[in-house]
């Protein structure tokens, strides 16, 4: 009984440092990460940590619980373009961790350790911050494309530099007015020469669509726009690729455009399980929207409605509220002609 209580004590204690030591090197991840935006001439908008975040809203500073999150920053490039720094963006929080890495090991080798609990403890903690470093842990184990990724397909064009520009200032806009709509037009302008397998052109593509909605553009016209630049699945990453089935399938559907090829992908199991993983908030009105169009089914649709509203409020997603309501307001006169 000794010798399991021992056992379970040590599981316990390298559980518990696993434990710390994520959090830990998520903190200094996340340091290197805030100074390399700060040295780029950006704003920190958002903090985000595994459930929690801390987001600068109208001016304040408010804590949310999103349904999904991952730890990351959102910060507000500089006005000049020419000051954004796309290399500190992306490698500096990996290049923090990995100097924890360096410090760590040197001051170990200075050290005279046994092969025991506390020495496993060290190499968890160097362990986790060299995976940090590769910026595998937060980033793949979620499907989210690394900074070196981010950095390759930035560079691959002007066309994708200008969009990864874009995208960033389009996201921290998002986090501080709850919708896009007040970036100016040429910012959401799609560039000449831009590749439609460049998952960050195809980003571009998404705020342009959401810009266009919230000022009055057609829906036909901007839905061109999106359908010309309909990527490869294989070369978009499953965080991008949710989002681009996601309003491909929903806004088809408004349109009332329920063609073969939109089903199959909303109906599809593997789809499904990538658009609930990574669009929970904006699953509530593409299943109201497949409810109403599809099924014609209004009042379940409604009730989905609802309940999307409840999640939308808890995170100030204004865009999705409004949305909501405006699908809601559809669906009810739909009933009454």
């Amino acid at each position: 009984m000794q010798v399991a209580g021992q056992f379970l004590a040590t599981v316990g204690w390298l559980g518990l440092a696993l434990i710390v030591s994520e959090l830990v090197a998520t903190g200094i991840y996340l340091v290197g990460q805030w100074l390399g935006y700060r040295l780029s001439g950006s704003q920190v908008v958002l903090v985000a940590g595994f459930r929690y975040q801390l987001a600068h809203v109208n001016g304040h500073w408010h804590w949310q619980r999103p349904l999904t999150s991952y730890p990351h920053l959102v910060a507000l490039p500089p006005t000049d373009a020419k000051r954004f720094n796309y290399a500190s963006i992306c490698f500096s929080g990996g290049l923090f961790s990995l100097l924890t890495v360096i410090i760590s090991l040197v001051t170990v080798a200075q050290v005279t350790v046994t092969f025991n609990l506390w020495l496993m403890v060290v190499v968890i903690w160097i362990w986790v911050n060299t995976l940090k470093a590769g910026q595998l842990l937060p980033m793949m184990l979620h499907g989210r494309p690394t900074g070196a990724l981010d950095f390759k397909t930035a560079h691959a064009s002007s066309a994708a530099l200008t969009a990864a520009y874009v995208t960033q200032l389009a996201a921290a806009t998002t986090v501080m007015t709850g919708s896009v709509a007040t970036l100016p037009v040429d910012a959401i302008l799609m560039p000449t020469g831009g590749d439609r397998q460049n998952y960050l052109v195809v980003r571009q593509a998404w705020v342009t669509l959401q810009w266009g909605l919230q000022h009055g553009l057609q829906l036909p016209d901007l839905l061109a726009g999106l359908d010309r630049l309909a990527p490869s699945f294989n070369t978009l990453p499953p965080a991008d690729l949710a989002v681009y089935l996601d309003a491909t399938i929903y806004w088809n559907l408004i349109a009332n455009r329920p063609s073969t090829q939109l089903i199959g992908w909303y109906q599809d199991a593997g789809a499904q399980r990538l658009r609930q993983r990574y669009t929970p908030l904006t699953q509530y009105k593409l299943q109201a929207v497949y409810t109403w169009r599809v099924d014609h089914q209004a009042a379940p649709a409604l009730a989905l409605i609802d309940r999307g509203l409840i999640q939308a409020k808890r995170v100030a997603a204004t865009t999705e509220i409004e949305w909501l309501k405006a699908l809601r307001t559809k669906i009810q006169t739909s009933g009454k002609d």
